[in-house]
């Protein structure tokens, strides 16, 4: 089943169980987005789908629990089971997760700079760039691009 389809179902199910009309969920939204969302021709945001499950009354991951209990056949609570046994074998159950996402710098970033710092090195040294270029296995012209930066 896809994604779109088990979504349409949650919602559908979790409406009928509260007794609640499209429109009274639909907060930022307008019914007719609720509409389409049911009828599975709608991908639903991350942003959305907590809005309508705050509207609910459940917490968001509720929502996506009850979404991919029905994308696999299963009841929320094997989701919830598989949930915490994949992050148990992991060692990420209690693990805290950064707030945002942590900046990364790119390994040839890293490398290069690297190799600035051995280029400078060697050249207060008293080398020439073609003794640097020789020492470090790289070309001459890499030497002189990497002294031209500041």
């Amino acid at each position: 089943m896809s994604l779109r389809k088990a979504f349409a179902s949650a919602i559908q199910l979790l409406r009928a169980h509260h007794g609640l009309s499209q429109k009274e969920i639909a907060n930022s939204t307008d019914q007719s987005h609720i509409s389409r969302l049911e009828a599975g021709t709608r991908s639903v945001s991350l942003e959305v789908s907590e809005e309508l499950a705050q509207a609910i009354g459940l917490q968001p991951l509720s929502l996506l629990c009850l979404v991919y209990a029905s994308r696999h056949g299963m009841t929320p609570r094997e989701i919830l089971q598989q949930a915490q046994e994949d992050l148990g074998k992991r060692d990420l159950l209690d693990a805290p997760v950064p707030p945002e996402p942590l900046k990364t710098v790119h390994p040839q970033i890293v490398q290069a700079a690297a190799l600035k710092l051995q280029i400078d090195d060697l050249m207060t040294q008293g080398k020439t760039q073609a003794e640097v270029a020789r020492l470090l296995g790289v070309s001459r012209s890499t030497v002189t691009k990497h002294l031209q930066k500041k």
